[in-house]
């Protein structure tokens, strides 16, 4: 359901633009967002296409050209599970060697606080080093980036065209300003796949990197889903990342 409330914002974005700049005589318009923030001269949008060298989705979701430019876009909710990072094998392409980094420690963390393998554990968090953080907001071509502009608002879109103006709902950020909005702070979470997957200690997955969460007690899943959030539940286990 995520990926389809994700692809209605975009679809919503991408058609408040198009039908704007049409309204005002396929002339070039401003997008203002719910925060105020502003792009000019504005011609169109249209929906990133292709993948990225590794397969994965791409960090780019929605382009929006302008006389001058053509913008990349990232478009998150309001409570987006994942900000940034495609994914590991995004994540790695841009910092190699963070996620094992990640998992590594936190086998230790569940070690240190006395788990065991088939324990029920809370989630993982571990902070990223403050200079890594614009890295992976912005991306790079080989994850489908870099990225200008991130919209995060509601996944409805709603927008009000005026004198050559279209405001939109949601917000636009570029990323210097969104890394300030996060106060500098980004974590990778291992999420789990089902609330009852247990701690496994000494698994591994097809890279040789920790597994950490077990086969759920109820389906099949196992493993971990590698994501970035902006922020750590009070019940999870945070850390910070270690450099080397």
């Amino acid at each position: 359901m995520a990926g389809v409330s994700s692809e209605r914002q975009e679809k919503g974005v991408i058609d408040a633009i198009n039908r704007s700049f049409k309204t005002n005589g396929n002339e070039p318009i401003t997008l203002i967002g719910a925060n105020g923030k502003q792009i000019r001269g504005v011609i169109g949008a249209e929906k990133h296409t292709g993948r990225t060298t590794s397969g994965s989705e791409p960090y780019t979701d929605v382009i929006i050209k302008t006389q001058n430019k053509r913008y990349n876009i990232s478009n998150k909710g309001e409570t987006a599970p994942s900000l940034a990072g495609g994914g590991l094998s995004g994540i790695e392409t841009i910092l190699p060697g963070l996620v094992k980094k990640f998992l590594t420690e936190g086998v230790k963390q569940y070690v240190r606080k006395r788990y065991k393998t088939g324990d029920d554990v809370p989630e993982l968090f571990g902070l990223i080093d403050s200079d890594d953080v614009k890295k992976l907001l912005r991306g790079n071509s080989s994850v489908g980036g870099p990225i200008d502009f991130m919209y995060i608002g509601p996944m409805d879109v709603t927008f009000t065209y005026k004198d050559g103006v279209c405001y939109l709902n949601g917000n636009f950020y570029t990323i210097a300003e969104y890394y300030t909005k996060v106060g500098g702070r980004l974590y990778i979470r291992a999420r789990k796949r089902r609330e009852d997957q247990p701690f496994t200690k000494d698994e591994v997955d097809s890279s040789g990197l920790p597994l950490i969460y077990g086969k759920s007690k109820t389906k099949t899943d196992k493993g971990r889903r590698i994501v970035v959030a902006d922020r750590a539940p009070g019940t999870a286990i945070t850390f910070n990342i270690p450099r080397s």
